[in-house]
């Protein structure tokens, strides 16, 4: 990866190929990275390079940088200079600089924070519009779903949804590069303009010409449609492509309603005058004014109201998901710029976002709708009243629906009578619709207490409701419920494991005690302190721009190609190269091994000749570190310990220039960026199941949300359990590796056994102490009691041992003896190192387990307690050898 901080590939000097060609030569003016606190002050030049040297200011050491490169920030002689501030020399070196402004740090920090607070506040308010246009979507799938199909011949004044084809007959509209007519036409031309992107169409001249109305017709009749109406209402029509033709560059194409193509409109119908009473066509033209009616006018060719709910609940469904991604983010930035570094916090803070904006716009989209629907009942139950009191003659309040079945049904004229039936279905279809709607969770509970009631059905008794009074699902299309699932599943997964390996990592940062060179015990550890390099040839690797030695070295070189929209950087040259260091610190030095260690080395050189870059990130002499790793027994004398890989037991392997407050802060940044994607991925596929069945509650929508709080309950169950798990765990492995050595041990004493009975005869005391030490080291697992009496016989062998060494050095059998000697002293010294990393294991796991709330956990899963080892052992001097003959 490029960014700053960024893990380094794992690799070595035998695996890089070489340098497609040489690094650009050092600029006039350079500049280096302060990588501690401290003052500046030039020095002279090294290695014909100029250098510029930090002071550290608490501990008084200095670091020479060799000046790579030009920065913009400057930096005065004397001058404080904080770490990771840029420093630039001068047109003199030395004391006698002149005078420059630091204006590094802070400004750099400023804008940072600037734009940090500028992305949060575009992130929430991205996210609340979102959320808005979300529940508005969802808002508007309801009305429509609360209004039934009606046949032209039962239009009554107010909201309708009906269907129909577009006759042929009436005013058209010419085409304008065809000679079809047609009652709405959308033309225009277009041209196709070449890039380096394979080209694309530019719209070079556009119109529309359209009819005032037309009339669309069902199997019961007809009824005017006033395209003027759409129109002048700023709304058009959603058409397909009729005509497209091609000439040289150009394309031109028509978007065309035609006579006989078939039309689903949501509008009102509004009462027209002129019509005679004979007349077979409802007195009523559909318009798509919505003022003083709830509805949003849809005009749709070859559509249905099931299909345009489908559209609706899917915009609403990924306008939600976007908005949570948004708050997501929104709350990453904020741990981010806060240093805020606790996945509870972030999701703490995601869960109060989420949930309180869900269920603020959600109770307010709920009451809207249901005041809706009783508003919109009103209106059709004092309209389709109207209308039959108007069809049968009747004074206004002459009519009641209680038994008008019969009397329809008896009307003579049968336009009047399939009249007065269609209006009673319609009717009676959106009380049954109101009534189901209200009949779902929680609008049964809260309607009451917004003064919401159900509406007495009309239906008669043994009447079964007609056909149109049951609301059809109208789930989200399959494909991008399919597509939908897949990414949101693997986003969940793998923000989730990742996310959790990162939070995993940032805990043991924490939880790890830091320890001196003198303190290291065996087992995870965590150190800190200043990179010393091992003298020779062999035993350093230089930087290829800055010429500095260095023990970690990652270099890239990118290259830039192509043009415009084609233009992109490739990746031409990418290898590490490391080799094993001293880590010093107050007490004295840690041997390092970086093989396998996730290095955190930030970018020390970038420079730039003509289309390529070039980066090195490196760790150099005297370089501030934080190290997270393993302490593991030296292979070569066996007498201390080194941080190392820890043979891949699970443990990570963490080395960086940041202190081990920034090292946290960027590896939790990670991890919650990593927990926010897998948050969106489980809320997403939460959504989808429900929006799958065509189900579009508000009750949905406010249990997605509360999968952030679930998250957070499970994630905190899920990290104290795993802290448990480790320290169990590393009681465990310590436990075990004391047994490996210890039966080791067991491999060395018949030949100890051996060589006392022939040279050692007179030594009975001994003879006692080796056989008891054998008794005691049989093949059996130990617990900690019989570990300490086998450390007590080990140390009583071994100091009688040593004594005879002393007190007869012409032993005969010196070499076999010396030999066996060396072996058993440095599995003695094993035992030592680890007996401390036991102890220190079980301090740390009994004080997690007594802890609340993990000790409930830890009585709930039988978590059993650890006993301390007792038995003193220190580490020994090998005795040095003579193998010769």
């Amino acid at each position: 990866m490029d960014e700053e901080g960024s893990p380094a590939p794992r690799g070595s000097a035998t695996e890089r190929k070489a340098p497609e060609s040489g690094p650009p030569p050092l600029p006039d003016e350079a500049a280096v990275l302060a990588t501690s606190d401290g003052v500046v002050s030039f020095g002279p030049g090294v290695g014909g390079k100029k250098t510029v040297t930090v002071t550290d200011e608490y501990t008084g050491q200095s670091v020479d940088h060799p000046v790579p490169e030009d920065r913009t920030v400057v930096a005065v002689a004397g001058e404080p200079i904080r770490q990771g501030d840029q420093i630039t020399e001068g047109p003199s070196i030395g004391e006698s600089a002149t005078p420059y402004k630091n204006e590094g740090g802070s400004i750099k920090r400023f804008f940072k924070r600037f734009f940090g607070w500028a992305l949060i506040l575009v992130a929430l308010v991205g996210g609340w519009v979102l959320q808005h246009y979300g529940f508005a979507a969802i808002r508007e799938m309801r009305q429509l779903e609360r209004i039934p199909h009606v046949d032209a011949i039962a239009v009554v004044e107010g909201e309708v949804a009906m269907n129909g084809i577009a006759s042929d007959e009436g005013e058209m509209v010419p085409g304008h590069y065809t000679e079809r007519r047609s009652y709405y036409l959308y033309w225009k031309k277009e041209e196709y303009v070449e890039d380096d992107d394979d080209g694309h169409w530019v719209t070079r001249a556009s119109g529309k010409k359209y009819a005032k109305s037309f009339m669309m017709i069902d199997s019961t009749g007809e009824v005017s449609v006033s395209l003027e109406s759409l129109i002048t209402n700023g709304h058009h029509p959603e058409l397909g492509l009729d005509y497209r033709r091609r000439s040289g560059d150009f394309r031109y194409s028509e978007y065309r309603l035609d006579p006989g193509d078939e039309v689903f409109v949501f509008a009102k119908a509004v009462a027209t005058e002129g019509t005679p009473e004979d007349s077979q066509t409802p007195p009523y033209q559909i318009e798509f004014d919505d003022e003083g009616a709830s509805f949003t006018p849809i005009f749709s060719q070859n559509s249905s109201e099931q299909a345009q709910r489908s559209e609706q609940g899917a915009a609403g469904v990924m306008a939600t998901i976007l908005s949570l991604a948004a708050f997501a983010l929104a709350s990453v930035f904020l741990c981010v710029l806060l240093r805020v570094h606790r996945l509870l916090v972030f999701l703490t803070l995601l869960s109060i976002l989420n949930v309180v904006t869900l269920f603020t716009i959600g109770m307010k989209m709920l009451s809207s709708d249901l005041n809706d629907g009783r508003d919109r009942l009103a209106r059709h139950a004092m309209s389709a009243t109207a209308a039959v009191e108007q069809q049968l003659n009747l004074e206004a309040g002459d009519f009641a629906w209680d038994g008008a079945l019969a009397d329809f049904q008896g009307q003579e004229g049968k336009w009047t009578r399939e009249r007065l039936i269609g209006i009673r279905h319609d009717y009676t279809a959106a009380i049954e619709r109101n009534n189901a709607i209200l009949d779902r969770f929680p609008e049964r509970y809260l309607a009451p207490l917004w003064g919401i009631q159900r509406e007495a059905s009309i239906l008669e008794e043994g009447e079964p409701p007609p056909p149109d009074s049951e609301i059809r699902p109208s789930p989200v299309p399959e494909i991008l419920t399919l597509l939908g699932g897949i990414i949101a599943l693997a986003g969940a997964i793998w923000g989730g494991l990742t996310g959790f390996r990162r939070v995993k990592i940032k805990r043991y940062i924490e939880n790890v005690p830091t320890s001196l060179s003198t303190g290291l015990v065996y087992g995870p550890a965590e150190v800190k302190g200043r990179v010393a390099l091992y003298q020779g040839e062999g035993h350093t690797v230089t930087g290829p721009l800055s010429g500095a030695k260095c023990c970690h070295v990652r270099y890239k070189v990118t290259e830039t190609r192509g043009s415009g929209d084609d233009r992109k950087t490739v990746t031409i040259e990418h290898w590490t190269d490391q080799v094993p260091f001293l880590c010093r610190d107050a007490e004295g030095y840690i041997r390092v091994v970086p093989e396998g260690a996730e290095v955190r080395a930030r970018l020390a050189v970038r420079r730039t000749s003509g289309n390529r870059t070039y980066y090195e990130y490196h760790l150099m002499e005297n370089e501030e570190l934080y190290i997270l790793g393993s302490a593991v027994v030296e292979p070569i004398e066996g007498e201390t310990l080194e941080v190392a890989d820890g043979n891949n037991d699970g443990f990570p392997f963490v080395i960086s220039d940041r202190n081990e407050h920034e090292t946290m802060l960027a590896i939790s940044r990670g991890g919650l960026v990593r927990m926010g994607l897998g948050f969106i991925g489980i809320v997403m596929l939460v959504t989808l199941f429900f929006t799958s069945t065509g189900s579009y509650s508000p009750s949905d929508f406010l249990l997605a949300a509360l999968t952030a709080p679930a998250c957070l309950v499970l994630s905190t169950f899920i990290l104290m359990f795993n802290d448990l798990v480790f320290l169990r765990n590393r009681v465990k492995r310590a436990h075990a590796n004391i047994e490996v050595a210890l039966k080791k041990r067991m491999d060395l004493i018949p030949n100890l056994e051996s060589i006392a009975k022939t040279y050692l005869v007179h030594e009975k005391q001994l003879h006692r102490d080796i056989a008891s030490l054998r008794g005691i080291l049989k093949e059996r697992d130990f617990s900690p009691n019989e570990i300490d009496t086998a450390i007590r016989a080990d140390c009583a062998v071994t100091d009688r041992l040593l004594a005879l060494r002393e007190n007869h050095p012409d032993l005969k059998g010196n070499t076999v003896m010396g030999d066996l000697m060396d072996r058993l002293v440095r599995v003695e010294n094993e035992i030592a190192l680890m007996r401390e990393g036991y102890n220190d294991s079980v301090e740390l796991y009994r004080t997690g387990a007594q802890r609340f709330p993990e000790v409930l956990l830890a009585k709930t899963f039988a978590f059993k307690d650890a006993d301390l080892l007792r038995a003193e052992l220190e580490v020994r001097q090998v005795p040095q050898v003579n193998m010769a003959t």
